[in-house]
């Protein structure tokens, strides 16, 4: 299967992937099904911005994603339930019982499951939602890379204690509440009024303050009773905290923040730039690991910004590219020791289609590909 923007989909194309589209995450159209001039239309007006097929150039190419279409369901519906919730407790004044989120608890086991059958395998990471399906669809994907993240990290330095002092077991349970404090990371944005949260423009400085609380206001949430472990909070209160100490809310900085959080905060901002927002167009995959490697030892920790640069492909399979001297291409197979240096498959130009592995010549270079570009922004909110 390969990517194909929807802009660009023709008729007859066979869908590979399902599309789930709304907040029971029921599929919009299902895997196999032909596409038509209808259907293009009707993704287009749901704001789909690209989707998997089959079709000629396609054949061998096993894009996987990074949690299964059935998982993506299971936590959209289980993350919807828990910010309905949520808002009743911030119109009340109340904070968030535990049991609310046992069905959350569900959800981070299965993801740790399908990222543990996934371990050394290239995955895909983008969920390609609409603008209107980021507030559902962010947190699934922040947990799912965080986890994939903090596994590795686990596994090649263990982890850290109160002490500050490296652990060497437990694994499974501390990477169960760093999936608690992922998926509820961004639980405090329900407190921000949807004018500002939603508003499609440059926010104004007061506007921006106002988000910039959202920490605290998910920490209010979460911290009044002995049920929620301060490690699941860490990453609530601390996740836009940076390296360097110009985050909020508080202007922490290196080891004050819990390395979990630091996870996290990988992990928000990476998403956060591949995904469409109602105020930002989402941008490819490469760009989004360009802008977290230039964050590294400023606003992210090296030692995870060196794990993730050796688990996230700048380009996964399936993915359309060009190269440097105008051919285009889609990405085939990509080797775990050089992300990125893929084989290709031209698909353009009298020997299309050909599979060439940039490995092999490293004459061959992708168009706009550069790891530590100059100026490029990770910022979030």
């Amino acid at each position: 299967m390969r990517l194909v923007a929807t802009s660009d989909l023709q008729e007859d194309t066979t869908l590979a992937r399902d599309i789930l589209s709304g907040r029971d995450a029921a599929p919009l159209l299902r895997a196999g099904a032909k596409l038509n001039a209808r259907y293009i239309e009707h993704l287009h007006r749901a704001g789909i911005l690209g989707v998997y097929v089959d079709d000629q150039y396609s054949d061998g190419i096993d894009s996987q994603p990074v949690i299964s279409g059935q998982t993506r369901g299971q936590a959209t519906r289980a993350i919807a339930a828990v910010y309905d919730e949520a808002r009743r407790c911030v119109a009340s004044g109340r904070t968030l019982e535990p049991e609310a989120t046992d069905e959350l608890s569900d959800v981070v086991d299965q993801i740790l499951l399908e990222i543990e059958e996934l371990d050394g395998k290239v995955v895909a990471l983008a969920d390609l939602c609409a603008a209107d399906a980021y507030n559902l669809q962010h947190p699934i994907d922040v947990t799912a890379l965080g986890l994939l993240i903090g596994r590795r990290l686990i596994i090649e330095h263990g982890w850290l204690d109160y002490k500050g002092e490296r652990q060497d077991d437990r694994h499974e349970e501390r990477l169960f509440r760093l999936g608690m404090g992922l998926i509820l990371s961004d639980i405090g944005k329900l407190a921000i009024p949807d004018a500002i949260l939603n508003k499609p423009g440059k926010l104004s400085e007061e506007e921006w303050e106002i988000v910039k609380t959202h920490p605290k206001a998910g920490v209010k949430l979460v911290r009044d009773t002995g049920a929620w472990c301060p490690l699941v909070q860490a990453c609530v209160l601390r996740h836009h905290e940076r390296w360097d100490g110009t985050g909020y809310p508080e202007g922490k900085s290196s080891t004050e923040v819990h390395e979990m959080a630091r996870i996290a905060a990988v992990a928000d901002v990476y998403d956060a730039i591949t995904s469409e927002r109602v105020f930002a167009p989402a941008k490819p995959a490469h760009m989004g690991v360009q802008a977290i490697l230039a964050g590294a030892g400023t606003q992210f920790d090296p030692t995870i910004i060196d794990v993730f640069s050796r688990r996230v492909a700048p380009f996964p399979p399936g993915v359309e590219v060009e190269l440097t001297d105008g051919r285009r291409a889609v990405v085939v197979s990509v080797s775990e020791l050089t992300l990125d240096r893929p084989v290709v498959r031209v698909i353009s130009g009298p020997e299309a289609p050909a599979d060439i592995s940039l490995t092999a010549d490293p004459s061959i270079q992708i168009a706009g590909w550069n790891p530590a570009p100059a100026g490029l922004s990770a910022q979030a909110a």
